[in-house]
């Protein structure tokens, strides 16, 4: 049989980069991914991992895990360079996540990661006459590339191309963007397994005329059946009867009709949230529903749709879906600019907060606009309340349906049939939360956290703006595009604070205080920032009343400030001028900063049901480490304090620069630092006091044992050795009647 001229091969990531030294072909365009596209391949990337990944694996496991498919690419050979007519924006992305990986690895500092490193180096960039030769060769990224690999910084030419512009920019995102437990003792195993289990097929055309050929071919011509087709297909069959086919298909038509303005992929992003939100049970659910929805609800239509009759089939296709598909279509809205009395599913989506499932989960398809729009906004609320909560205590996590605390929150919102039923749902899951904003006191920025920073600031900036009369300014303060950034009030000048504070170290932490920090218009930031406080404070009496605050004439003459903030919320004692900004001003804009958190987050203000019985403001290490293991996925702090690997009062070092930091291990199985600062996780820790934007903690804070400092990777892995996490585990799971889980709720 003679061989076909065109030809698909798949390939390994390793293989893929091994094989090839790619070209960009001259019609390519440039890369374009944005941060949703990068996120939506790293967190399925991690996701299909994770589940597959348990503590203690050795790396050779990894060979027995799932492979995951990212698709087909399209190339002509052209000399030695393989030119990449389809496919780039994957391939560029998998090469960026292999840079990140490499330095993750590097910086963790083990001997045993030596393989590892190993592996990933030939495939980012191979040798020729003596220098790199990157996996793409495009010159135009070479200097960015080798500021990411060697960990230097870099800036952007003026004349940079919209492609190396947006490299960087996603360069400078994928630390946040990649999980918290894929970056400690789950790294090598996903380095491994992202290099052999993760595959793609390339399709070898003969030329460029023919590659191009290929690629219309794929992209624009015939009429692929997608999910949706799939699923109609299936609904409309089990509820035709003949006299209500026609009806049922106008009716599905009308429904695709309208979320197709939403957004090409609305349909999709609609049914699997519906999904989600009104049937998964478990995480297999929500995993097989984000795979092939249509597939999961052919196999369950019966058992968790409840559908059997052709009379239930049709009213599911004429009822359930046009009602709940235009209620989509009102919070896709609201997503995307604020919407009255639906300000939480604007900042949700703005803090990447994965809200649908939740939000249709206590919908009804008989729900009134008004009634639609109240279950909305409690829910919606408390997912803004749980993650600013979380962020504040140094959380990294999002909430989220693949976390098993709210798939069964979400199981609890749908049995919920009124409004009274939500609030006090949403009241007992607020007492619940083992945090509080008692933390915001020794909250500050870090190279990881500006964006949540930002976020706070623009939430109380916006509160007290409205309270003193004027408009909310939210969707600016929001909008990338929007000039808005933080503002130090210290300008970067240790030698005027030094007296104050002895160190740089101090220095850097006291100017990076949420008290010590505004959202100002870039253009007044830039032009004053390295200027003296007292002529700093003149210029802030010209802007938003959070900033102005700090100049005394404000307070005398801003009735509407004083009357409408101040004095309404009592907080006479705390919005203070301040002629001088030192150490003490810090610290009283920042017990102003926990109150407006109060009051902003108020769960009663909200309209939450709260409980008498409030639980204890300091979680117990039982309760952190409930919550930080079905977060990280992973072995925790407070986990190895739960099973005396370590003890609460230990301290802990590290050496950064040759500069000693201490901390010490709280009665919640946490890191605190010498401010007060909490962390569940050591590699945030490690960043906060360090100032590094990407720290393996686990690498780098040790802890004493037999006289030597030994690193809390070593007290981990000697953890998992003797087995005594897995006993940890069990009780854990099982709590008996004197646990503490118990005790702590009585």
């Amino acid at each position: 049989m003679p061989e076909a001229p065109i030809r698909g091969d798949g390939f390994t990531v390793q293989g893929l980069f091994s094989t090839f030294q790619f070209r960009l072909d001259s019609f390519q365009r440039e890369y374009s991914w944005g941060r949703q596209d990068v996120k939506a391949l790293i967190s399925d990337l991690a996701g299909h991992f994770i589940r597959q990944w348990s503590p203690g694996q050795e790396r050779r496991e990894v060979r027995n895990f799932e492979p995951y498919f990212l698709g087909p690419f399209v190339y002509y050979r052209d000399d030695e360079f393989a030119a990449l007519v389809d496919g780039q924006q994957r391939i560029t992305t998998l090469h960026l996540l292999m840079v990140h990986l490499r330095r993750l690895a590097a910086e963790a500092d083990r001997p045993e990661y030596g393989n590892d490193i190993g592996a990933l180096d030939p495939l980012i960039a191979g040798t020729s006459y003596g220098e790199r030769a990157y996996a793409i060769d495009e010159p135009e990224r070479i200097p960015l590339l080798e500021s990411l690999l060697d960990g230097n910084p870099y800036s952007l030419p003026a004349e940079a191309s919209p492609s190396v512009v947006n490299l960087y920019e996603r360069s400078q995102e994928i630390d946040e963007l990649l999980p918290e437990s894929i970056r400690d003792e789950a790294l090598p195993l996903f380095i491994h397994w992202l290099l052999n289990r993760v595959c793609l097929v390339g399709i070898d055309a003969v030329n460029r005329r023919q590659g191009w050929a290929i690629f219309e071919t794929m992209n624009d011509r015939g009429v692929q059946l997608g999910p949706a087709d799939l699923l109609k297909s299936f609904l409309l069959r089990r509820a035709d009867n003949v006299s209500n086919r026609a009806r049922l298909g106008e009716t599905w038509r009308s429904m695709l009709t309208r979320l197709h303005a939403v957004g090409a992929q609305a349909t999709t992003r609609f049914l699997q949230a519906l999904l989600v939100g009104k049937y998964a049970i478990d995480q297999a659910d929500v995993t097989d529903i984000g795979i092939s929805f249509h597939g999961w609800v052919q196999l369950h239509a019966e058992n968790r749709l409840g559908l059997v009759y052709p009379s239930e089939f049709a009213r599911f296709i004429e009822c359930e879906l046009p009602a709940l598909s235009r209620r989509f279509v009102t919070l896709a809205g609201a997503s995307e600019r604020p919407d009255q009395g639906l300000e939480s599913v604007f900042y949700n989506a703005a803090n990447e907060i994965e809200q649908m499932p939740f939000l249709l989960a206590v919908l009804q398809s008989d729900d009134t606009d008004a009634q639609f729009r109240e279950k909305a906004r409690l829910v919606a609320d408390f997912l803004d309340l749980t993650y600013v909560q979380r962020l504040i205590n140094n959380g990294d996590d999002r909430p989220n349906v693949v976390s098993p605390e709210f798939l069964e929150m979400l199981r609890e919102l749908r049995d919920c049939r009124d409004l009274d039923q939500i609030k006090k749902l949403l009241g007992n899951q607020t007492v619940a939360l083992d945090t509080s904003f008692s933390a915001v006191r020794q909250y500050g920025l870090r190279p990881d956290n500006r964006a949540q920073v930002r976020y706070l600031l623009a939430r109380m900036t916006a509160f007290v703006e409205v309270g003193s009369g004027r408009p909310d300014q939210m969707a600016r303060y929001l909008d990338n595009a929007e000039p808005y950034e933080i503002e130090h009030i210290w300008a970067n000048k240790f030698d005027r604070y030094q007296a104050e504070v002895k160190t740089e170290d101090k220095f850097r932490i006291q100017r990076n205080r949420l008290g010590a920090l505004l959202l100002l218009q870039k253009s007044h930031n830039a032009s004053y920032q390295a200027s003296p406080y007292e002529e700093k404070v003149e210029w802030y009496r010209g802007q938003n009343n959070l900033a102005a605050s700090l100049h005394r004439v404000n307070h005398q003459r801003n009735r509407p400030f004083t009357d409408g903030v101040v004095k309404k919320h009592g907080l006479e004692k705390l919005f203070r001028p301040f002629d001088k900004f030192d150490v003490i001003a810090i610290d009283t804009r920042q017990l102003l900063y926990q109150r407006l958190c109060e009051l902003i987050w108020d769960p009663q203000r909200l309209g939450f049901t709260v409980p008498r019985a409030l639980l204890p403001e300091q979680a117990t290490v039982r309760a952190v480490a409930h919550r930080t293991r079905a977060h990280y996925g992973a072995i925790t702090v407070a986990r190895l304090v739960e099973a005396n690997a370590l003890r609460v009062g230990e301290e802990l070092t590290l050496v950064y620069k040759q500069i000693r930091h201490t901390a010490r291990i709280n009665p919640a199985g946490q890191i605190e630092l010498a401010g007060g600062e909490r962390f569940d996780s050591p590699s945030p820790a490690g960043t906060a006091v360090t100032g590094k934007r990407t720290m393996n903690g686990w690498s780098y804070w040790k802890v004493e044992r037999s006289g030597k400092a030994v690193t809390l990777f070593d007290v981990r892995s000697d953890a998992l050795e003797r087995g005594i996490l897995e006993a940890e585990e069990r009780d854990l799971e099982q709590p008996g009647p004197n646990s503490l889980v118990e005790q702590t709720m009585t």
